[in-house]
């Protein structure tokens, strides 16, 4: 039972790693917003797993790109802020 647990924690951080990983290298920064954007688009659906996904890989990309949560504006213009 705690092996399945783990098995299933340890696929569901590859797959939050993975997906940063993707935005980081397309495009920075700004993929942080980019993950947020989908994660509201996954609550306005009503959708709590993806929810909780792309919240996990806003935070990491944040994490790997040095960006600020409510303080940076990396890679959006101005108008977006």
């Amino acid at each position: 039972m705690i092996r399945s647990w783990l098995a299933r924690r340890r696929d569901y951080q590859a797959l939050v790693d993975t997906e940063a990983s993707k935005l980081v290298e397309r495009e920075g920064g700004a993929g942080y917003y980019t993950a947020r954007q989908i994660a509201r688009a996954a609550r306005d659906q009503g959708d709590h797993q993806a929810v909780k996904l792309w919240g996990r890989v806003a935070q990491q990309v944040a994490d790997r790109t040095g960006l600020v949560p409510g303080h940076s504006k990396i890679g959006r213009p101005e108008s977006e802020w």
